[in-house]
């Protein structure tokens, strides 16, 4: 028989019966504004998640990141209220809402290159609410995705241009200016 291990998934706790240990997500991100570990290194966060604290609150900061998207003519495929759909079972959860985006051009050198890599495209991008009411916009690294499905140089310029954008619609979308 397998032991259960006890762990908090979006502040309820639940049991994981294969003896594996998820992470329970800390107060506040790992990683600074500029993506980089909370010890001044400046290799990528192990976990490939790059997080800015925003000035605004969350709901402020998604309408300022689909501002910024429209502004720069992004598609908006998806937008997943987890707090609502909490709500929607009897839930309570912090403001935390997924935007979905993309734009096929960027996106499909990383597919051409490894296919496993569309299972991380369309980009994402987390804003959420921490313990201590500061709000966050949480992405994936596009250099940690191009890592994770061992890219080659074809999709290269690709990771690069998407580094430099999600950096970019961070700062924009954290801003409150």
């Amino acid at each position: 028989m397998h032991r259960r291990e006890v762990f908090t998934f979006l502040g309820v706790v639940a049991t994981w019966p294969w003896g594996v240990r998820a992470q329970q997500e800390p107060a506040t991100p790992a990683t600074s504004k500029q993506g980089h570990a909370s010890n001044g290194s400046t290799s990528m966060p192990e976990n490939g998640l790059v997080s800015v604290q925003s000035r605004s609150s969350a709901p402020e900061t998604v309408e300022r990141l689909l501002s910024v998207l429209t502004k720069r003519k992004l598609t908006v495929f998806a937008r997943v209220d987890h707090a609502a759909g909490a709500a929607s079972v009897g839930l309570q959860l912090r403001p935390t809402e997924l935007v979905i985006f993309g734009n096929p051009q960027g996106g499909t050198a990383l597919i051409q290159d490894r296919q496993s890599s569309g299972i991380d495209l369309p980009l994402k991008v987390l804003v959420w609410q921490d313990l201590d009411s500061k709000t966050w916009l949480t992405y994936n690294d596009p250099s940690w995705i191009a890592h994770r499905h061992s890219l080659g140089a074809e999709s290269a310029p690709a990771v690069k241009a998407m580094v430099g954008l999600l950096s970019a619609i961070a700062q924009e979308a954290t801003s409150g200016v």
